[in-house]
């Protein structure tokens, strides 16, 4: 409707200063390049990294940075981080929040931001979010524009439990997140919301297209079960909800399973495992695979339930938590 609008104004503006031929061949030639530039804004490069995330915070944003300037200089529209990957994960790299450094955090957050406005780059990082000194932080993504700002956050919602689980060291976040990049609709997850349907399920009826699923599955003593279940459910949940499933993991030793892309078929496509990187996808993206004869599965999507809970745990209320364009850690907090 607005389009249609658009070229009636245009059509009057041009017959009032030219003839009926001239008027036509004006406004032929503005719709032209109206969709030129539709098309061109239609396009998005994603990348997405693994590296061996570590409790070191300035080593961590040492692999960030890298991997930001080398997805800029093969022209992706957004870097793409795993969970933690600026902080380390408790307890297999920081033993807790207790006592951590959160001025360190917000100062490599910052320079982060500045390099994401230099470089022209999206940025979705996986980090903790300070809230008040006695409630215990969210597992969080920042979601940094092009920039350098941060334009939203998404809280990890469903917290494994258990002694020094996820409900150990964090508050869990009680909201799901929403971007648009470049005309693509995009929603966020962490980790464990894998193991809930309804986690992507929310999105689907929301229309998103594209999720953008941060884990952390490493540093364990060898195979676990994760090395089979993650996978298989990122390629159910991608083939369920007839989505493009971006997944990331930590590729430190030993890394359950490698850095993945699922298309709306369950088809996968991997780094190898281990080894630090980056995997490329563009978009439009083609559904299915054409490696083998494919075909999407699911084209009737879950009912949504009114009174379904997205979070497990109690969420802050907290202004900090509320407010999902604050950085990690402000000196003023309390």
């Amino acid at each position: 409707m607005q389009k249609k609008l658009l070229h009636l104004m245009l059509l009057k503006y041009f017959q009032k200063k030219y003839s009926a031929s001239i008027s036509l061949l004006c406004l032929l030639m503005s719709i032209f390049c109206f969709g030129l530039r539709s098309v061109a804004q239609s396009k998005l490069k994603v990348a997405t990294a693994q590296f061996p995330v570590s409790g070191d915070v300035h080593k961590n944003a040492d692999y960030i940075k890298k991997f930001m300037r080398e997805a800029a200089l093969q022209k992706a529209d957004v870097v793409h981080f795993s969970e933690a990957s600026l902080t380390g994960y408790p307890p297999m790299d920081i033993p807790s929040f207790a006592n951590y450094d959160w001025n360190s955090l917000s100062t490599e957050t910052k320079d982060i931001m500045a390099l994401a406005k230099e470089l022209s780059i999206w940025v979705i990082l996986g980090s903790a979010h300070y809230v008040d000194a006695d409630v215990k932080p969210t597992n969080c993504l920042y979601i940094i524009s092009n920039k350098g700002e941060i334009v939203d956050r998404y809280d990890k919602s469903m917290l494994t439990d258990g002694d020094n689980s996820d409900t150990s060291f964090y508050s869990p976040g009680n909201h799901i997140t929403i971007i648009n990049i470049n005309g693509f609709k995009c929603g966020f997850l962490i980790c464990y919301d894998s193991c809930f349907p309804e986690m992507y399920n929310i999105y689907r009826h929301k229309g998103v297209k594209i999720v953008f699923h941060s884990f952390y599955n490493a540093h364990h003593k060898g195979r676990t079960i994760l090395d089979d279940v993650i996978p298989a459910e990122i390629r159910v949940r991608a083939s369920d909800n007839l989505m493009w499933v971006v997944a990331n993991n930590s590729s430190g030793d030993y890394s359950s399973w490698p850095t993945c892309i699922a298309r709306p078929d369950g088809s996968l496509e991997s780094l190898q495992k281990g080894v630090p990187g980056i995997l490329y996808r563009e978009f439009p993206d083609k559904a299915t695979t054409t490696e083998v004869r494919s075909w999407t599965h699911n084209n009737k999507s879950m009912v949504l339930p009114p009174k379904e809970v997205y979070h497990n745990g109690v969420p802050s209320n907290k202004p900090r938590a509320l407010n999902r364009k604050s950085l990690p850690f402000e000196s003023n907090a309390k």
